[in-house]
């Protein structure tokens, strides 16, 4: 039954990423790759990240070897989702994904918009990845956590 179960989530991204790349715009140009700098005339916000940064995040983050404390430190309000995370990482022992940033955009001085490629063994797919600045750290958003989450049918914990 935890095969089964396994497998219909893994198809279910699976089914996630292939409708999404279906329908994703493959004119990006050179200028996508850029990085835009937060506003921080506040002086309370760090700097944004890099595409670099983040996309090390979200490399983190699918690694179904780092342990699920590890994990809910990348997410806001991570340690709440640990149960979700645990089985976050059964799903990408049997379904891997990678992440590749491509564009960072500021939405304000604690969030900010990563354009990312998200693939799995079967293509990927253009998404948008929010990370939120937490405590001066920038981590996954809950929502754009939640929203990778229910790509392989889990639900967060609200």
């Amino acid at each position: 039954m935890i095969i089964r179960k396994s497998l219909i989530a893994v198809g279910t991204i699976a089914l996630a990423v292939g409708v999404a790349s279906c329908s994703s715009d493959d004119s990006s140009s050179a200028s996508d790759t850029s990085t835009s700098a937060a506003s921080t005339s506040t002086g309370t916000s760090a700097e944004a990240p890099s595409a670099a940064e983040l996309q090390a995040t979200l490399v983190t983050f699918f690694d179904p070897a780092v342990g699920t404390t590890e994990k809910a430190a990348l997410v806001e309000d991570g340690t709440s989702q640990a149960a979700v995370l645990e089985q976050f990482n059964g799903v990408l022992q049997g379904y891997p994904l990678t992440a590749e940033v491509t564009k960072v955009t500021a939405v304000d001085d604690d969030t900010i918009s990563a354009t990312t490629t998200i693939a799995g063994p079967h293509g990927g797919a253009a998404s948008e990845v929010v990370f939120d600045q937490v405590d001066g750290k920038w981590v996954i958003s809950e929502d754009a956590a939640c929203t990778i989450f229910s790509m392989g049918k889990l639900t967060c914990v609200k």
